[in-house]
């Protein structure tokens, strides 16, 4: 390089003609030397012994367009190594004057054109001025044009016109542009085969295109291709080579998105590593792989959450940015690598610091990027994304008003079809939807979820912005059901989180956070519905996202207060004492991992001061209690006016020092409670959802003064907080049922005026809350809880008599009980005279009814069958999918049975029964209802033509029921080990049933003129249905023989007024041709059942109407296909209960087959007359708390069309049912009885037949007061 300098200086002087060539070489040599050291003198002489050869070249001289491109090509570069826009516009200006020297024709014009397509192209880049674009397309289509193939330059241009084309499609979002844009690639690579020096850029840019396809579209053979190409690149890239670096970097973040695996992303950090070291300080490439291991680090920080990750993705960012000051090509897209890694920071420790310096870097950006540049739609939604989280932080609401006004300035930029919309339409979602928070404008809420849908169906199925899109419409949808209490809106925010988990694997790094959100969503619809699956769900989920999360995660914190959520909500639900010390434990680690200044200490302060408030409720230790008060003081302060939780965090510390006012007794603690709670409730509008608890607290806190005070204000008062609670529409039902019980409750010790409107409401709530659930099983678990609703109708019956309303009492007692059944018998009503007005009505009602209970008697809904999906989530999917499809056609139904009610004489269709029609039921005889309470005990006498009798019984009646009960089953235990004393303690439950009821019942009914032998109708609540009241006595001693009350009246069950009513209704009668009844016998006699065979064969005996299933042909199919064939029924066979799940009681059939309860709700069998089930346990109620709703076989029977039924308590020895089976049938075909419905005749005949089976020598008083007849 001297000797051409010394050449230039001292041999050739100024004028000679080869001046000018060897001022051309060196400055040549120059450039090329740049480029290997990054010097910027190198550049800059080279520019100077550029400018000098061309002055020594005249126009017109045929070298000066040659030297003319050249100075070009090294200002630009320099542009790119400064930033100075004044470089890039001389580049310009001298393309353009070596153009003009290149006429149509000439062999350089290709050349001329190419180049200066590319310096007006990077141009666009810098101002985003789409004339330059527009242009440079033109010039490269231009270029092209005179390179046809074959041509040595085509492959050169070929890839120029692609990669502008590439940035066109950038700018408008046009697919067809990015279509181009890989064709042209596609064909560039075709003449760049192996050993091509310019092969690995056609690669490298082919993958870059096939990657952004894939990002579009979703197709993995998209991605597959772009790796491919990736590795192709690095194979022509060997160790040492200066580009070997960033095609590393190309290929592990490709095969990072194709698989996931944390190996290929630690391969990708190592080798930046191994990059960056090879380019020392002044080097040229030094910044780029800066961002390269930057983004790489902030890659795997997402990944694990290891701040020491960010912190050093940071500190590259900030190198980076030091390499590129401003003006430098590059230098406002590393602001925003720093401004976005910043914000990150500060989601994570809160430091406003961090947020403050993110949007400074943000706004800096923005100003080098104008309106119409590439990026600046991309700027406007960072800079809207730092400005939003900061009003998250602040509450400013003009920093809320900038950011949306920024996303919708970002959305303006990406017309439909462009490739940014989806994620410009979701950032303004977001944004509306914290507004909505802010204003409650139900519009900013309606548009938030229709940007959200829009956004989704630009992501179709394969789109791997897909679960992301189903996240957010998740939230905002999640949202709508917390304003309107919709069910169908937490349905669908749970679908939506389960698909969006689906799609992000094991390995995934959206994984988390999807888990997270489903977690959260089933945990809202557990405290809906109280299905205790649910939670259970949500913990596991929280379990998970736990183990994602390990310590030193950035996000450990927040899942651990997640899971001791859950944990401590399932305490509350059983009482395990572990679950709340592990709950207490985790909110502790959480709380630590949360400094002051942390946006979410102030809710990890009032989780962990719940639990510490819940273990002084348990253990009683008062600094239990106090340290809870100072946690909510302390979270109260972090909620200042104005916040969206600070109603929240007002309500749990009043609930905190009511709690110390009942320990301390100081007004001052109860009066601030009271304060506190009332500027709660004004902070819940009347349309928020979570109004009702509001007022409840407020009513229980000013009932408490009302205790110590006893001011009849304050009693006013807390009343008046309890009505509105319980009618708070926007409330959810379970909310607002627990308030209904407690309004009721209170009411009723003062005597208030409103008890009964209070009890109405409490029933019609619990009936409301059924429809919830969408299958039988989750009913009978709500029936069966410990929250008061299994008595709810006893004690709001017993008030009604109490005030004298006992036609009232039975309203509610039929209106509360045997819920379930009555929900289903709903389904089934006649619609016969309805068809007769309105048959589409009818049709519609039906329709959906049938859908309705097949649903709720699915067997998807099987326990067993659940289970066993249960480890990979199918089953909790199932249930969504019925929780959902049980709302719609609920809603579906409410609709119809209102356009049915509007017709004329329709007015009570499917209401709560009023008494003058429940007392039909008594048209054959009275109905006893025995009804106990812990506040009164009656029995009830239902006379068809009168106004019913109330007996009130002995106030310790309510408190023996359960005595009882267990004396009976303690009892039948001894039956085959001590049967003399089985035998003496069932005579003594039948003496207790005697003195303390029947016996009363009995001298009432003589008084009211029923004659003896009369038949009579039991009809028990709750406990009480599983004792014999038909047995009772002794009554009185004949001849040395104890009477009981068979000896005076025919006893039946029914297990309500309207069962009974809609048993006597008269079946459409197919009988076979004598005129009998077609009997179907279910015979299954094995060793166990040795007199089985017996008891067929003498039903069978000289009776051609009668069918026998015996043995194999007993399958489940084949009972069920003859029920509909055969009137009448009787099995002899085992009875199995299944105490965890009486839907499963059942059957024993053959070959292991069962039938089970849930199986015979099914069938709907209108012909059907009569059923004797000669098996044990046949109407034995199971061991839970949900007697009311009396689910044995014989009920369920009787629910599937069955009149009359005969059932068994307990066990049923085997030897009695020959000798029953023949005495019973007997009578059941006597030709002189025929004139009356057979299945009515049931009853006599089993009375007849247990009064000669009394007399028979050895029989204990268990055999022949098992078998009872239930319905007509």
């Amino acid at each position: 390089m001297d000797f051409v300098r010394s050449l230039m200086l001292d041999i050739l002087p100024p004028g000679d003609p080869s001046r000018f060539a060897i001022l051309g070489f060196l400055a040549m040599t120059l450039f090329d030397q740049f480029k290997e050291t990054g010097r910027m003198d190198d550049l800059q002489e080279s520019i100077l012994s550029y400018r000098l050869t061309l002055e020594l070249l005249p126009p017109g001289h045929p070298d000066r367009s040659t030297f003319l491109n050249n100075l070009a090509n090294a200002v630009s570069t320099q542009f790119e190594q400064t930033g100075r826009m004044e470089d890039l516009d001389e580049s310009i200006a001298l393309h353009r004057d070596a153009l003009e020297l290149c006429p149509p024709g000439h062999p350089s014009r290709s050349l001329s054109m190419n180049n200066l397509g590319n310096a007006v192209g990077t141009r666009f880049e810098q101002t985003g001025w789409m004339e330059d674009l527009e242009e440079s397309i033109a010039l490269h289509r231009d270029a092209l044009e005179l390179c046809p193939p074959g041509h040595p330059d085509r492959s050169t241009f070929l890839n120029n016109l692609a990669n502008a084309v590439s940035t066109q499609f950038e700018q408008t979002g046009r697919m067809e542009d990015l279509e181009e844009s890989i064709a042209l690639h596609r064909d560039a690579l075709k003449l760049r085969p192996p050993g091509h020096p310019d092969r690995s850029g056609s690669l490298n840019n082919l993958a870059v295109a096939m990657m952004t396809q894939f990002e579009l579209t979703g197709r993995i053979q998209d991605l597959e291709e772009s790796v491919a190409k990736f590795r192709g690149v690095l194979d022509l890239f060997p160790p040492g080579h200066s580009d070997r670096s960033s095609a590393i970097n190309n290929l592990a973040n490709a095969v990072f998105k194709q698989t996931g695996r944390m190996e290929d992303l630690e391969e990708a950090i190592v080798l930046s590593r191994d990059a960056l070291e090879l380019c020392p300080p002044g080097h040229p490439s030094r910044s780029s792989l800066m961002n390269y291991l930057a983004r790489a680090m902030q890659t795997r920080f997402e990944q694990t959450g290891r701040m020491e990750d960010l912190e050093q993705s940071i500190v590259l960012h900030r190198k980076a940015l030091e390499l590129l000051p401003r003006g430098h090509l590059h230098h406002s897209l590393s602001l925003n690598n720093l401004a976005a890694a910043m914000r990150t920071r500060f989601e994570l420790t809160g430091r406003m610091e961090d947020l403050e310096e993110s949007i400074a870097l943000c706004r800096k950006a923005l100003e080098l990027f104008p309106r119409g540049h590439l990026h600046h739609s991309s700027l406007l939604r960072n800079l809207a994304n730092a400005v939003c989280t900061r009003f998250k932080q602040s509450g400013e609401l003009e920093d809320l008003k900038e950011s949306i006004d920024l996303f919708r300035g970002a959305l303006d930029l990406c017309p439909s079809g462009h490739l940014g919309r989806s994620g410009s339409l979701n950032n303004l979602a977001v944004a509306m939807l914290a507004q909505f928070k802010q204003t409650a404008r139900m519009e900013d809420l309606e548009e938030s979820i229709t940007l959200h849908r829009n956004a989704l169906e630009l992501c179709p199925p394969g789109h791997p912005g897909r679960s992301l899109s189903m996240n957010n419409l998740g939230n905002a949808v999640k949202t709508l059901f917390q304003q309107t209490g919709r069910m169908e809106d937490l349905e669908e925010s749970i679908a939506l989180y389960r698909e969006a988990l689906e799609l992000r694997p094991p390995g995934h790094s959206g994984r988390s956070m999807s888990i997270n959100n489903l977690a959260n969503a089933v945990s809202t619809r557990f405290d809906q519905t109280g299905q205790l699956d649910d939670l259970e769900e949500s913990i596991v989920l929280y379990r998970d996202a736990l183990e994602l999360h390990p310590p030193g995660h950035s996000l450990h914190s927040s899942s651990m207060h997640n899971l001791a959520k859950s944990i401590q909500t399932r305490f509350e639900q059983t009482g395990r004492m572990e679950d709340l010390e592990q709950s207490i434990s985790l909110y502790r680690k959480a709380l630590e991992l949360y400094p002051h200044g942390h946006p979410h200490r102030s809710g990890s302060l009032h989780n962990l001061a719940i639990a510490m408030m819940t273990q002084f409720k348990q253990i009683g230790r008062m600094e239990d209690l106090k340290e809870p008060i100072v946690l909510h003081r302390d979270a109260l302060e972090l909620h200042p006016p104005g916040h969206p939780d600070r109603s929240s965090a007002m309500n749990s510390l009043a609930g905190a020092l009511q709690t110390q006012f009942q320990q301390t007794g100081r007004m001052e603690d109860l009066e601030e409670s009271i304060a506190l709670f009332r500027d709660a409730l004004e902070l819940r509008s009347s349309g928020h959802p979570n109004r009702s608890s509001s007022l409840h607290n407020l009513a229980v806190a000013v009932r408490t003064r009302f205790k110590k005070s006893s001011r009849p204000e304050d009693l006013e008062e807390s009343l008046r907080y309890y009505e509105e609670g319980a009618d708070h529409v926007f409330s959810n039902t379970l909310m607002r049922l627990s308030v209904a019980v407690r309004w009721a409750a209170l009411a009723r010790s003062q005597r208030h005026v409103s008890t009964v409107k209070a009890y109405r409401l409490a029933l019609t709530l619990l009936e409301s809350f059924l429809v919830i659930s969408p299958t039988v099983q989750m009913q009978h678990k709500i029936l069966s809880g410990k929250k008061g609703y299994p008595t709810l109708a006893s004690d709001a019956a017993s008030y009604a008599i109490e005030i004298g309303e006992v036609a009232q009492a039975v309203e509610m007692l039929e209106q509360g009980r045997a819920l379930i059944w009555s929900q289903l018998r709903g389904l089934r009503t006649p619609m016969d005279r309805l068809a007769g007005v309105d048959k589409d009505l009818a049709d519609r009602f039906l329709a959906t009814s049938r859908e309705l209970e097949s649903l709720a008697t699915s067997s998807e809904s099987k326990p067993t069958m659940l289970a066993q999906d249960s480890a990979t989530g199918a089953s909790q999917k199932v249930m969504d999918e019925m929780y959902a499809r049980k709302r719609c056609l609920a809603s579906q139904l409410e609709n119809t049975v209102a356009e049915i009610r509007a017709l004329s004489g329709f007015e009570d269709f499917l209401r709560a029964r009023r008494f003058s029609v429940l007392q039909e039921a008594a048209v054959e005889g009275p109905v006893i209802i025995v009804s106990h309470s812990k506040y009164r005990s009656d029995a009830l006498i239902v006379l068809h033509d009168r106004p019913p009798v109330s007996i009130e019984l002995d106030s310790t009646f309510d408190g023996n029921c359960f005595p009882l009960f267990e004396n009976l089953k303690l009892a039948l235990l001894k039956v085959q080990t001590e049967p003399n004393a089985c035998d003496a303690d069932i005579r003594d439950v039948l003496r207790a049933l005697w003195d303390q009821v029947v016996s009363r019942v009995v001298d009432k009914l003589d008084e009211l003129g029923i004659e003896k032998q009369s038949r009579i109708w039991w009809c028990p609540t709750f406990l009480l249905s599983a004792l014999p009241f038909h047995a009772a006595g002794p009554i009185r001693v004949v001849g040395g023989r104890m009477q009981y009350l068979p000896d005076d009246y025919i006893s039946s069950y029914t297990p309500t007024l309207t069962a009974l009513i809609n048993a006597r209704s008269e079946p459409e009668i197919r009988r076979h041709d004598n005129g009998r009844p077609r009997l179907l016998v279910v015979a299954l006699p094995d060793e166990s059942l040795p007199s089985v065979e017996e008891e067929y064969r003498a039903i069978q005996k000289d009776r051609d109407f009668v069918e026998c299933l015996v043995g194999e042909q007993a399958t489940r199919e084949a009972v069920i296909e003859n029920f509909r064939d055969h009137q009448w029924v009787h099995f002899a066979c085992h009875g199995k209960l299944n105490h965890e799940e009486p839907f499963l009681h059942a059957f024993r059939l053959s070959d292991k087959d069962r039938l089970t309860l849930l199986d015979i709700i099914q069938s709907n069998l209108p012909n059907a007359e009569f059923a004797f089930l000669s098996a044990c346990h046949s109407a034995e109620q199971g061991l839970d708390m949900a007697f009311g709703e009396v689910l044995h076989l014989s009920a369920a029977m009787q629910f599937s069309g069955f009149r009359s039924v005969i059932g068994t308590m307990w066990v049923m020895a085997d030897i009695d049912g020959p000798f029953v089976a023949k005495r019973f049938y007997r009578h059941m075909f006597a030709e002189e009885e025929s004139s009356e419905l057979g299945f009515k005749r049931s009853a006599r005949a089993l009375h007849g037949t247990i009064q000669r089976l009394r007399k028979r020598p050895g029989i204990t008083v268990e055999r022949w007061v098992n078998l009872i007849h239930i319905g007509a």
